[in-house]
């Protein structure tokens, strides 16, 4: 009994040793040693399971492995590199395969991941990764890890590289190319909106953007109750999926409150701050990114901008008149950086944002989508698919079916999709 025993420990401790655990959210601290196919033949080296799919979003990093084999009699410290001619130099720009936007990790046979360094092209040739170095034996397995957020990667984008092994002197003992395939894949939380929806009983409720076209909303999730206390809501700028955004909300007595985003998803709002009494002047509040928007009695807009790391009891600046004429509008809502307004005639109308500095001007010359929308009793916007895609704009109908209208440059497809239904359990959508 004894001697099983300790065979059973020993081989415990034999399997915990070949293959480490990794820590939750980070590269595993060693990497195992998968076979190749077939042994390369000295001096060549193989990259094992063929080309690396890499996604470009929230999956995490992916790794791939190559073995090499050196050639009889090579000795000493060896050196590898990664050379990556198909990926471009420019930190932080926005082109597909940015290294900016891509992370690597090395290892080599079995040994612990670290960080690899990145080199800038030289001579003509791409960037490249240096491996870490190791003792020269006849078979050496490198292990890459990568990990790319969706903001370096417009499309699919292929890479052909080199991994090279050289001696102490720089004299090339293995070569072998190693390839990976960029492709989209889920928005991070960051570049994903937040849609809101308040039910008739006071609960207030949070769909995530996907980014996907065809289930553009995650199932919903609670924040909290009581929020029939209010008459208007209005997120400001564009809340996200990792808890940024932040909201006005008006009271019955016309008092406004600001809840400040958290930045945690399960609570993304701190307890309310009182900003002041007199909104209920007000028919319609609407956010900007840079301010709030407030239609009066008159049909007259008006524009609060935002103050730049302003308290939240005093988030705005002087209002300014953006202009009258406002009444001919039903439903207005953000869309992208300015608005998208539905008017009597059921005509929905896109006024984009200008961006600019005269809080007079938050918008430029309205364009019209086309005809039709008043058969619609609720518009919000949601993240398009990608991180630079125009927002969709969602529409509820008076049977309680969601649509999405999908974002189209500097406009909206009038073809839509049904995306849900049981939506008039809701009596704000925003």
């Amino acid at each position: 009994m004894t001697r099983t025993r300790t065979f059973l420990v020993a081989a415990t401790a034999l399997l915990a040793a070949l293959f480490p655990l990794a820590a939750a959210g980070a590269p595993a601290s060693a990497a195992p040693l998968p076979a190749p196919a077939a042994g390369p033949a000295p001096g060549t080296a193989v990259q094992h399971g063929g080309p690396l799919t890499v996604p470009a979003g929230e999956e995490g990093p992916v790794t791939t492995y190559a073995t090499a084999a050196l050639p009889g009699g090579a000795a000493g410290p060896v050196k590898a590199s990664l050379r990556l001619p198909g990926l471009e130099w420019t930190p932080g720009g926005d082109r597909p395969g940015v290294l900016g936007h891509i992370r690597w990790w090395c290892a080599v046979n079995g040994g612990a991941f670290t960080a690899c360094s990145v080199r800038g092209p030289a001579e003509g040739r791409g960037p490249s990764l240096d491996l870490p170095d190791t003792a020269a034996a006849p078979l050496l397995t490198y292990a890459i890890r990568v990990d790319a957020d969706s903001w370096g990667l417009l499309a699919r984008h292929e890479t052909s590289g080199d991994l090279v092994v050289t001696d102490g002197a720089g004299a090339e003992l293995s070569r072998g190319g190693l390839d990976m395939a960029f492709v989209q894949g889920a928005l991070e939380a960051p570049y994903r909106s937040v849609l809101h929806a308040r039910d008739r009983s006071g609960v207030l409720w949070r769909y995530e953007a996907t980014g996907r076209p065809g289930t553009p909303l995650k199932a919903r999730t609670r924040i909290g109750g009581g929020w029939n206390g209010y008459t208007a809501l209005a997120p400001l700028g564009r809340p996200t999926a990792d808890g940024e955004g932040d909201l006005v909300a008006r009271d019955r007595d016309g008092v406004l409150w600001y809840y400040a985003g958290s930045g945690d998803p399960a609570a993304p709002f701190w307890p309310r701050v009182r900003v002041g009494g007199g909104w209920n002047a007000y028919t319609s509040l609407v956010a900007l990114p840079d301010g709030l928007l407030a239609r009066d009695r008159t049909g007259v807009l008006w524009h609060y901008p935002r103050r730049p790391a302003a308290p939240p009891a005093a988030p705005f600046g002087p209002r300014a008149r953006v202009g009258g004429g406002w009444n001919a509008y039903t439903a207005v809502t953000p869309w992208g950086t300015g608005l998208a307004a539905r008017d009597t005639a059921g005509a929905l109308w896109l006024h984009p944002g200008t961006g600019g500095p005269d809080p007079a001007v938050p918008l430029r010359p309205r364009v019209r989508v086309g005809g039709g929308w008043n058969g619609y009793t609720a518009l919000a916007p949601v993240s398009g698919p990608g991180h630079q895609a125009p927002p969709d704009l969602l529409a509820r109908d008076r049977n309680g079916d969601l649509w999405a209208h999908h974002g189209t440059g500097g406009s909206v497809e009038p073809a839509r999709q049904r995306i849900g239904w049981g939506w008039n359990q809701y009596d704000l959508v925003l």
